[in-house]
């Protein structure tokens, strides 16, 4: 369980915003855009986004990025043609009959209707559905055993008539009919034919995707037990939701990178730098990227490469006192430089010489493509650039990083926000308004 929680919950990067002085002349617009966008956030991270190192646009584009195939490259100082702006239309959970005390995840199904995952005071997992205007409709399921129940419920997510989860804990998908929500499968995880895949011998599903046409992208992820720094090894296959094995070239990448020391073991610091990011489309299309590159990597349906777009920017050069220092959850203990240096050299890594440049990686239901990038004197604002399918820009977009996108569909975005008094939290539904520049 800690380490399924490691690979899904604990992510962090140190990145910077655009530009060398020379392209500032081109940027203007969209630095007006920014400084509007950064007021409404608050004057103190305005001036942090001000004092803040930007990313470096590369003159020369590397060696091994010109070796990929069907690659497609855009200026690194490109302008944004649209604004984005964001127009809060509806609250769930802060009024009304269901209070929410901690947003943990939400989906929003078919019927335009919001699921909420609320971790109460108790520390279980309840899951509630609000109806499009912010008013209550009933519990999903219950805590428990049973047909129906769960335990620890993750990977919730709405489509094809249905709300699906994991129950890590039962170790078995339920998939509920979205008319009254009652139960419509329960497929416990010893029965899938998959499990039987010579590639996933010894891992544990670490994640999972419900397609248009009902097929499950699963994640299977290898827990290292190892006494000696390693990265986190999984690999995608597709399956129905009995667990059938479908037509799907296994798709296999690394994430973090565990620090391991006398200390630690078998609970080990988590270094994410490095860690490959993935997203879905709704169709099936699968995106990755490394997050210290702006490199985007797009796989068919069947998992086979199609082509790659690239940004020519790194990071800044990166400082580890620094980022050590930086506040970020890195396990049970902060590491030390020296343990860091031979972790990396442990795993025959060179060290990284600037900081990552992207942290998240989504698709929405348009097939736009959303990538955040850290910005601020403690990366404590993500600036996402929002992509078309081909990777060309249209938009970038101010959040603060503990304001989470949950789901971008139908035109609208899912968020959540902090109840200053009480400090319960509950989600915001926005109105997501592209204009033209």
């Amino acid at each position: 369980m800690k380490f399924l929680l490691n690979i899904i919950l604990l992510s962090f990067l140190c990145v910077f915003f655009a530009g060398c002085s020379e392209h500032s002349s081109q940027k203007k617009g969209n630095q007006r855009n920014v400084t509007e966008q950064l007021n409404k956030l608050g004057q103190l991270q305005l001036e942090e986004y001000r004092h803040s190192s930007y990313y470096r646009v590369l003159e020369e584009i590397p060696k091994h990025i010109k070796q990929v195939e069907n690659l497609s490259v855009f200026r690194g100082d490109s302008n944004a043609p649209f604004s984005a702006q964001l127009v809060p239309l509806q609250t769930y959970g802060k009024t009304g009959e269901y209070y929410l005390t901690k947003v943990e995840w939400l989906t929003v199904d078919d019927k335009r209707r919001v699921i909420i995952a609320d971790r109460g005071s108790n520390y279980a997992l309840t899951l509630h559905v609000f109806n499009d205007d912010g008013t209550y409709r009933t519990p999903l399921g219950r805590p428990g055993r049973g047909p129906g129940e769960y335990l620890e419920p993750f990977f919730l997510q709405g489509n094809v008539g249905r709300v699906y989860l994991y129950d890590v804990t039962g170790m078995r998908i339920n998939a509920y009919n979205i008319d009254d929500y009652s139960i419509f499968k329960t497929s416990p995880e010893e029965r899938w034919d998959i499990r039987n895949e010579k590639d996933i011998q010894g891992f544990r599903l670490g994640g999972m995707k419900v397609r248009n046409d009902g097929k499950i992208l699963v994640e299977f992820y290898k827990p290292s037990l190892n006494e000696v720094s390693s990265r986190s090894k999984s690999t995608y296959l597709l399956m129905d939701l009995d667990g059938n094995s479908l037509d799907f070239k296994p798709f296999t990448f690394y994430g973090n990178l565990r620090i391991v020391t006398e200390k630690n073991y078998p609970f080990p610091n988590i270094f994410p730098i490095g860690r490959t990011l993935t997203a879905m489309s709704s169709e099936g299309e699968l995106f990755a990227a490394n997050t210290q590159e702006f490199l985007i990597k797009k796989y068919n349906p069947n998992g086979i490469y199609q082509s790659a777009f690239y940004y020519p920017i790194e990071g800044s050069s990166l400082d580890f006192e620094e980022f050590l220092k930086s506040g970020r959850k890195f396990g049970p203990s902060i590491p030390k430089i020296d343990e860091v240096k031979k972790a990396f050299k442990d795993i025959d890594e060179e060290l990284p010489k600037t900081s990552p440049v992207i942290d998240k990686l989504m698709v929405d239901d348009e097939n736009r493509i959303w990538v955040a990038v850290p910005i601020g004197a403690k990366s404590n604002i993500y600036e996402w650039w929002i992509l078309n399918s081909s990777g060309k820009l249209l938009a970038k977009l101010l959040l603060p990083r503990d304001q989470p996108i949950y789901d971008i569909k139908n035109g609208y975005l899912y968020s959540k926000k902090v109840d200053e008094e009480t400090g319960a939290e509950y989600v915001v539904k926005y109105r997501l308004e592209l204009t033209e520049n």
